[in-house]
């Protein structure tokens, strides 16, 4: 196995796993807001628990998107990684400019959707060579 193929591999290992704690994340989000919710920012509100149910939903749409594009052998794989790194990278952004408390959570989130928005940025340009 060459350095490509092995590379590669490596995307694709990373692409599928992304989608499906994604997929994970929007089931829970969309069945269970509110607690989701409360992990997420120690609290929740009505406005809460429908933004984080929405998100969650699109979650599910682009982990379901990636994963069956995957199985199938789609040429759209790329557009579903580049999507999912987009929502992430505005997530992240999101996190790093909403202010003060819960820090500690925020980080932690912020440190998630960046990393996954970088892997995935990755992840499209290896399935693109």
């Amino acid at each position: 196995m060459d350095n490509d193929d092995a590379l590669a591999d490596l995307a694709d290992l990373a692409v599928r796993g992304i989608a499906l704690a994604r997929v994970a994340i929007g089931v829970g989000a969309t069945l269970a807001p509110r607690l989701v919710s409360r992990v997420q920012f120690g609290a929740t509100s009505p406005g809460q628990t429908i933004a984080v149910r929405m998100l969650g939903a699109r979650d599910l749409a682009l982990g379901l998107g990636a994963l069956l594009a995957a199985r199938h052998g789609s040429n759209g794989l790329r557009g579903w990684v580049e999507a999912g790194a987009l929502a992430d990278g505005v997530d992240a952004l999101a996190f790093v400019r909403g202010g003060r408390g819960g820090s500690r959570r925020r980080g932690l989130t912020t440190l998630v959707a960046g990393g996954s928005a970088a892997v995935s940025v990755w992840a499209a340009r290896t399935l693109a060579d």
